[in-house]
């Protein structure tokens, strides 16, 4: 039996690619987030739930993250690791000015969401290699990057910095691993109907002084199609990238956002 990895797996475009890829025979998930409630939530909804496995890591701490890979639960001797959808990640602005006192939330955006998703990329690496030598030719990292790594916007410097950061990641990583039969690519959502993208909406909001659903409105406005994409949407893209149908796409940025961003 196959493993693929999947952080950030507790909500949202990771919950979404969970209830996919479970449904694959031959495969077993290892659910990564930072609340072991809400990964339990989805763990219980997925088919096969006994095959999969949770477990609450922060993907900024390396040391974890190797242990958990190499461990016991995750057994990846025995059930080779294939894939890794290193999809964790947080958003918000960079410096709150709710008060006398502004709170910078640079290190703690830049931890998580670019050193994160390198730590979760290189711990994983070696066993992507393994699986190489027990006949999986061709494995795969997707890394989730962000339709704001195309261009800047106001308030998050930290968050634009570090979706930008993952873009050069991908590619640094694709030319190294490409002839070890590692394809790593990069998708760039724009607005998901998921809860971070809620809560991002509230911000603005109250920064501008204004109400959630005149925000969501002027949102998308931005958005040719009308309408945020579903995380199913993506759950799908992703699918595609871990079947092998294609085995030359690597290095590459992959934009889906309802055409807010055309290149």
């Amino acid at each position: 039996m196959k493993t693929i990895l999947i952080t950030g797996a507790g909500s949202g475009i990771g919950a979404a690619t969970a209830q996919l890829l479970a449904k694959q025979k031959n495969t077993r998930l290892l659910l990564v987030g930072r609340n072991i409630n809400k990964l339990n939530h989805v763990l219980d909804r997925l088919d096969n739930k006994e095959s999969h496995l949770v477990a609450e890591l922060d993907i900024s701490q390396i040391n974890k993250l190797e242990s958990f890979l190499s461990g016991d639960e995750a057994n990846l001797k025995e059930h080779p690791l294939v894939s890794v959808f290193a999809n964790a990640g947080i958003g918000g602005s960079n410096v709150y000015h709710k008060s006398n006192i502004p709170k910078d939330r640079w290190n703690e955006i830049i931890d998580v969401n670019l050193s994160g998703t390198y730590y979760t990329c290189i711990t994983s690496i070696p066993w992507l290699n393994e699986a190489k030598q027990k006949g999986y030719e061709t494995r795969h990292i997707i890394v989730t990057s962000s339709i704001l790594s195309r261009f800047g916007v106001p308030t998050q410097p930290a968050y634009v910095a570090s979706k930008t950061g993952l873009l050069g990641l991908v590619r640094s990583m694709a030319i190294q691993y490409a002839r070890d039969g590692i394809l790593i690519n990069a998708i760039n959502p724009g607005w998901v109907n998921t809860e971070m993208a809620r809560n991002r909406i509230q911000e603005m909001a109250e920064e501008e002084g204004g109400t959630y659903a005149s925000m969501l409105e002027a949102q998308k406005q931005y958005v040719p199609t009308g309408k945020f994409s579903e995380p199913e949407e993506i759950a799908a893209l992703v699918q595609f990238l871990f079947s092998n149908a294609q085995t030359s796409m690597t290095g590459q940025a992959i934009d889906i956002n309802g055409g807010a961003w055309m290149s």
